[in-house]
């Protein structure tokens, strides 16, 4: 069976990293959402002409264009052993969406790791990932607007997925081999 992985968590808590690693490990890519839309528009294929033509007038995009773009992502021979997603769903109305999209093309998650860390650990993370690649957007104000935003509508998803009975949680604090150690670990608990 294909290793399907979602990562859920707050910026800060490592989902970049442990996607990373997970990939390299097990052989399966991680499909971040904003690469896919960045993908598709440097292709110029016709989807990546629509998220252009809605980034160029400053829009998000929408629900179901972004289910569209994983879809034709996960079409791709790369994705047959599985997948790692990073950064969609953030919101339950999402996951629904998803969830239908997933029904299907025959896929599922396998497994739903929630990293979680403190606010105030993120915060910190986030500051000096600032300071270290000098991204002036990241001033305290919209760090914790992220956080905020997390809380709101992402955090939800993490009683979503408990209740579907995949959902992994990891203690995210620490370093970044003790995390991945425990990702291992659970991973190796799917069924194959």
């Amino acid at each position: 069976m294909p290793l399907n992985v979602l990562l859920l968590g707050p910026q800060g808590a490592g989902k970049g990293t442990q996607a990373g690693r997970i990939s390299s490990e097990y052989g399966i890519p991680h499909i971040a959402s904003g690469e896919i839309l960045r993908s598709e528009i440097a292709a110029g294929t016709d989807l990546g002409k629509r998220v252009k033509d809605i980034y160029d007038r400053g829009d998000l995009v929408s629900d179901d264009l972004m289910i569209e773009l994983i879809r034709t992502r996960l079409g791709q021979p790369d994705t047959e052993a599985g997948f790692i997603l990073d950064g969609f769903p953030r919101t339950t109305v999402q996951a629904e969406a998803l969830d239908a999209m997933f029904g299907d093309i025959g896929r599922a998650f396998s497994v739903v790791f929630a990293l979680q860390i403190p606010d105030e650990v993120a915060f910190e993370r986030l500051r000096k990932r600032a300071e270290i690649e000098g991204r002036a957007d990241d001033t305290d104000d919209a760090i914790q607007r992220r956080l905020d935003n997390y809380h709101r509508e992402t955090e939800p998803l993490i009683e979503y997925y408990r209740v579907r009975g995949n959902l992994v949680p990891i203690h995210a604090g620490r370093s970044e081999n003790q995390v991945f150690a425990e990702v291992q670990s659970a991973l190796e608990q799917v069924p194959a």
